[in-house]
């Protein structure tokens, strides 16, 4: 049976086959045998961009590839590509990929498991952070079968923070790349509404609404009866120690809870919740809900969690389960926080004596 979805499989994999000869729309109706109107036509209506538009990121595709894995001199790739100069090709790329194909070149390769994603479409709109000239959006990496956020036009006041924040900086932008993660049409269209005053509290230019936060989380949790405690600044601050919280950080002390708990935040997410074995939590992201809220996993090993070792601290009449601030004091030494540790170990100082 005839199938529209199949023929344009087809013709993408003919582009995909072919992308280093001379294509053009003309060669690809001959080849389908349809008029160039009626398949461009036909293509849009199933993959949501033009056949030009697909035709276009297949080179770029290609190309980007090819810097990735291959010691090619950019101008024999550009000229592989159809391009007449350097010059060309490189305007042309950094249109698609926000960076120069030189640039590219040093970027993180992704994980050799990535598989092929669904194209998204327009998931970038770029935003002036207000106050700076940063301009914050989201891309699709075609040749990574990945996504991409990027923070571009940065402040070096700011380039800290994202450094310690895993963003890879090319000049003055960073990107932050997640490998074909599962419904991220969800955080590509939340990043684009809240990643710029998210990025804007934790770097402290707007105050962080936490408690609003918190409100909304407590009775999801409690909805889900998963087990779950408060860390980072938002523990520190219900030990009444003024800590100005950017976000909220929530771990979940067992990872067999992370389905359950990621079936009910995935629409929510700014930044993929994600399984992440090989690393010191087993899974782990961040939604937006007033405020950042980052929701960790606790490694196998650790489970059953023993509740008993955390703190509980009141909450607007509930008793929540906080980290320790012996806990909170290690993490903060092991981070090179001074500030904070010396915080820590005043109020500890405080509660010996009775305060």
């Amino acid at each position: 049976m005839f199938s529209w979805y199949d023929e344009v499989d087809k013709i993408k994999a003919w582009i995909d086959q072919n992308v280093e000869q001379e294509l053009s729309l003309a060669a690809i109706a001959e080849f389908c045998g349809y008029s160039a109107f009626y398949l461009s036509k036909k293509f849009h209506e199933i993959e949501g961009i033009t056949l030009k538009e697909y035709l276009r990121a297949a080179k770029m595709q290609h190309a980007a590839h090819a810097l990735h894995t291959t010691d090619a001199r950019i101008l024999d790739i550009a000229l592989r590509h159809g391009y007449s100069s350097q010059e060309a090709f490189g305007r042309a790329f950094a249109q698609v990929f926000r960076v120069t194909p030189h640039a590219y070149r040093k970027l993180p390769k992704p994980s050799p498991t990535a598989e092929k994603s669904r194209l998204l479409h327009a998931v970038g709109r770029t935003t002036a952070m207000g106050g700076t000239d940063m301009k914050i959006h989201v891309e699709q990496m075609y040749d990574w079968n990945c996504y991409a956020l990027y923070a571009e036009e940065v402040d070096p006041q700011y380039w800290d923070f994202f450094r310690s924040e895993l963003w890879w900086q090319v000049g003055s932008s960073f990107i932050k790349t997640y490998d074909n993660a599962a419904d991220f049409e969800y955080c590509a269209e939340n990043f684009t509404k809240y990643g710029e005053l998210s990025i804007r509290q934790q770097l402290k230019i707007v105050d962080t609404p936490w408690e609003k936060a918190l409100d909304f989380f407590i009775p999801e949790m409690e909805s889900l009866g998963v087990a779950w405690h408060i860390h980072g600044s938002v523990a520190m601050a219900l030990w009444g120690i003024d800590a100005a919280p950017k976000d909220v950080n929530i771990i979940v002390p067992n990872c067999s809870d992370f389905d359950k708990v990621r079936s009910r935040f995935y629409k929510l997410a700014i930044a993929p919740i994600e399984r992440c074995d090989d690393w010191v939590m087993s899974g782990g992201g961040t939604i937006f809900h007033e405020a950042s809220i980052g929701i960790w996993f606790h490694n196998k090993e650790l489970e059953p969690f023993d509740m008993s070792t955390l703190a509980q601290r009141d909450y607007k009449g509930r008793q929540l389960y906080v980290s320790t601030l012996e806990m909170l004091r290690q993490d903060n030494e092991n981070y090179g926080r001074a500030e904070r540790v010396g915080m820590i170990e005043a109020r500890m100082r405080e509660m010996a004596l009775g305060g």
